[in-house]
């Protein structure tokens, strides 16, 4: 049995929260690979599959119950390659990889025929053929594993396959282990040795961790799943930095433990210089009528984290000090002034960061969002892990000079302008009518300038629309003006002149930077365009609409609803959406453990409208879990007979609530945090 006496836990994720983004910056996974990325939302994946980030529409990774579910799906988004199934893949590229030692998961795996699930190693600096997989299971031959040593090394023997077979394992939670030591390697199941072989020649090097699942040409079915329990690293070198092992959450109740293991650090964290956190803090700089507001935490370790604010490269007030502790509350920063109506950039530049070897023992800043004269401001938020500025662009939409070509009515086509060189940001109106939808768009120029159209409904609203701004640095403001009803309204932009010289510097993109509909953020209207064809989003216009509070038995779906539940100043507004089989999606909603009304119904159908759900309350200052609780999952064996929800988004107090989109593709809850105060 494996014996880790002398080791230390260096690695652990025990899947209570989720943490995973595209790059990883901030989280503990990534879930795109940059070298194999296909489109903004995927990369290519093994067999039949693409790799997608939840931003594609389709969401394939879910935290519930302890462990983390990995979903496969037949082709669901025009995000992957078509015709591939979707499904997801973490790493740690970039946040942790290490020399030698003990690595382990525990996990559930797929068992329908065509499901190829692993967990494995690759090097930090590759110079050949160098893999460790720790496990590679097939659901075409679902009682046995493999572990394989690939290395470049041509010695006899340095390569190794580990093939083993047990019918107990195609049901429940098992554990696949590697020790990787500067002599040898040695595969596990179970606590079990499997086989072992010498190391070769260029496994002397670090290796991150990686964790998919990938799908076969024989995958069939509308869905395949796997679920990781936890994820673990143990070293036994003298001068490895221990980790603070997470809440044990087995979801069978079986963790078999951490096999004489080590999790204390080697050194405690030393008493702060700086004053202790003391609490989140309100702070207003600068004068004017205009409010930039910034909702800002920590990670203190031997003092706070410092910071100064710029906009458009003035810096506003001296230096800031966070006090908020990230994920329990936020400090508030009050940014004053006057600015002028268009495009402006804000750098927020962390000062002081500090590393002691572990997360329990390292300085970082969140900008977990931010509002401009009590708008919310989309891709705001950001982790600032080390020492510099990260940047985002609020705009200001008070009245500006309108720069149309000239129209014979409403929707007379603006003429097209031949790609010339990216000649700034600019501001454009089209359409007629009381109701505005604002789009911010930029673009990376490439032998000129993006072009694009833009529907509502179907409809299309102006002629061809070219971009100016350098994405990054500026935004062009695209107003649309119309008349549009209550209920959910669908927005499809068009990239229409792709052009790819072959790197990243020659490529033209399109950017959607965020939308505003009669002053209130969109969610879920960021997108990057990265090739030719259409993004789409949705708004709401909830003038007049009717409010329902009953609950609905599952009918058919009768289109988006709204329906307000509570009583108080604060709001929670949920953007929900179904796939309707048999019935519409039934769920419930509880803040910080407590359900707010009753079982509510969806209406909307996915990809075409939003419900939306009003939650009201007199939230206190900090942080607070939303739980949505799907009740009524039924699957009939197909993408077209399979009922299932999605939160689209949310907002609070009209802040887009960060990481609040998700899709529950099976009954259990689904959470995330907003932040009051």
């Amino acid at each position: 049995m494996v014996d880790l006496t002398g080791y230390k836990m260096t690695f652990d994720d025990e899947f209570n929260a989720r943490s995973i983004s595209q790059s990883g910056t901030g989280t503990t996974w990534s879930d795109i690979r940059p070298q194999w990325r296909y489109d903004a939302e995927s990369d290519i994946g093994f067999g039949k599959s693409s790799f997608v980030d939840a931003g594609s529409g389709y969401d394939p990774f879910n935290v519930a119950g302890g462990a983390l579910s990995i979903t496969a799906v037949p082709d669901r988004t025009a995000s992957g390659y078509p015709g591939s199934w979707e499904s997801g893949l973490i790493s740690t590229k970039g946040t942790f990889s290490q020399t030698y030692g003990y690595f382990e998961m525990r996990a559930q795996t797929a068992s329908a025929p065509g499901s190829w699930d692993a967990f494995w190693m690759l090097p930090d600096k590759p110079t050949a053929n160098q893999e460790l997989d720790v496990m590679e299971h097939y659901g075409n031959n679902n009682p046995g594993t493999y572990s394989t040593i690939h290395t470049s090394d041509n010695t006899p023997a340095s390569a190794l396959q580990v093939y083993s077979q047990d019918a107990s394992r195609t049901t429940g939670y098992h554990t696949y282990g590697m020790d990787w030591e500067p002599d040898r390697i040695t595969f596990y199941v179970d606590g079990k040795a499997m086989g072992s072989q010498a190391t070769p020649s260029d496994m002397h090097s670090p290796m991150y961790l990686l964790a998919d699942l990938a799908t076969e040409s024989n995958a069939a079915g509308g869905s395949m799943t796997t679920k990781i329990d936890y994820i673990r690293a143990f070293s036994k070198d003298p001068a490895a930095k221990a980790v603070t092992q997470g809440t044990v959450s087995a979801p069978d109740a079986n963790d078999p433990g951490l096999y004489g293991a080590s999790t204390a650090n080697v050194t405690a964290a030393a008493t702060s210089t700086a004053t202790a956190s003391s609490g989140p803090t309100s702070t207003t700089v600068g004068s004017g009528s205009d409010k930039l507001v910034l909702s800002m935490s920590e990670d203190a370790y031997k003092g706070d984290a410092q910071y100064t604010v710029s906009v458009d490269g003035q810096q506003v007030g001296g230096t800031q000090t966070a006090h908020a502790a990230h994920g329990t509350a936020t400090d508030t920063l009050n940014l004053l002034g006057d600015w002028a109506a268009g495009s402006h950039m804000v750098s927020v530049n962390f000062l002081n960061d500090l590393y002691g070897g572990s997360t329990a023992t390292d300085r970082n800043l969140y900008v977990n969002g931010a509002t401009y004269d009590g708008a919310g401001v989309s891709g705001a938020q950001n982790s600032l892990m080390s020492t510099g500025a990260k940047t985002f662009v609020f705009q200001d939409l008070s009245p500006t000079t309108t720069t149309t070509a000239t129209t014979t009515t409403a929707t007379t086509t603006a003429t097209t302008t031949t790609a010339t060189a990216s000649s700034g940001p600019t501001s454009t109106t089209v359409g007629s009518g009381s109701d505005k939808l604002v789009l911010s768009m930029s673009e990376d120029a490439y032998k000129g300038d993006a072009q694009y159209t833009v529907s509502v409904d179907g409809q299309q609203v102006g002629g061809t629309q070219t971009a100016h701004a350098a994405h990054g640095t500026a935004t062009d403001t695209l107003n649309l003006l119309g008349d549009w009803a209550a209920g959910s309204h669908m927005v499809s932009v068009n990239f229409l002149n792709d052009l790819y010289g072959g790197s990243t510097a020659a490529d033209r993109n399109l950017y959607i930077n965020g939308a505003t509909y009669d002053g209130a953020g969109v969610s879920g209207a960021q997108n990057s365009l990265m090739s030719t064809g259409a993004k789409t989003f949705v708004f709401q216009d909830v003038s007049s609409t009717t409010t329902t509070t009953a609950t609905s038995t599952a009918t058919a779906s009768s289109g988006p609803t709204s329906t307000t539940l509570g009583s108080g100043s604060d709001k929670l507004v949920l953007s929900m959406s179904e796939d309707a089989y048999k019935g519409d999606a039934q769920y419930t909603v509880s803040v910080d453990g407590q359900q707010v009304g009753g079982t509510q119904t969806a209406h909307a159908a996915h990809g075409t409208a939003t419900d939306t759900l009003n939650l009201l309350g007199d939230w206190a200052a900090g942080s607070h879990m939303v739980s949505v609780n799907f009740l009524n999952d039924l699957y009939g064996g197909s993408t077209a007979a399979d009922r299932n929800l999605y939160i689209n988004g949310a907002t609070y107090n009209g802040t887009f609530v960060g990481d609040s989109q998700h899709s529950l593709m099976s009954s259990g809850p689904q959470n995330f945090t907003f932040h009051a105060g």
